[in-house]
């Protein structure tokens, strides 16, 4: 079995942009190339999140891991909704930092405070 390359897809975006437009995936595959088209409400596996996402398989995998996407077993396989997607690039990562995960700590804990 090859190895997950999320580099290898392309996520093309339907015009016009919005809530309720879909996307295509474009997958080459020893030099051909093939289109999904996904709906809104559609699904993706953890390879086409990454491409979406422009992340990693391991990063992807890490997020639904920690719960912080949401995903569906079908057949064995995970699959999380695009519209879980969306939400998750909309509020959780930081486009102003290079698209870094926000974290937020809280306040100091006592006893950490140097002195």
């Amino acid at each position: 079995m090859g190895r997950a390359r999320p580099d290898l897809i392309r996520v093309l975006y339907e015009n016009p942009p919005g809530p309720q437009a879909g996307i295509v995936l474009v997958r080459r595959v020893r030099g051909r190339e093939y289109e999904t088209r996904i709906g809104p409400r559609g699904y993706l596996s953890q390879i086409e999140a990454a491409a979406f996402l422009k992340k990693s398989l391991m990063t992807v995998n890490r997020y639904v891991r920690l719960g912080l996407l949401r995903d569906v077993t079908r057949h064995g396989i995970s699959m999380i909704q695009l519209a879980e997607l969306r939400r998750f690039k909309r509020e959780q990562l930081d486009e102003g930092k290079g698209g870094r995960l926000r974290r937020w700590f809280g306040t100091k804990r006592r006893g950490t405070e140097r002195r």
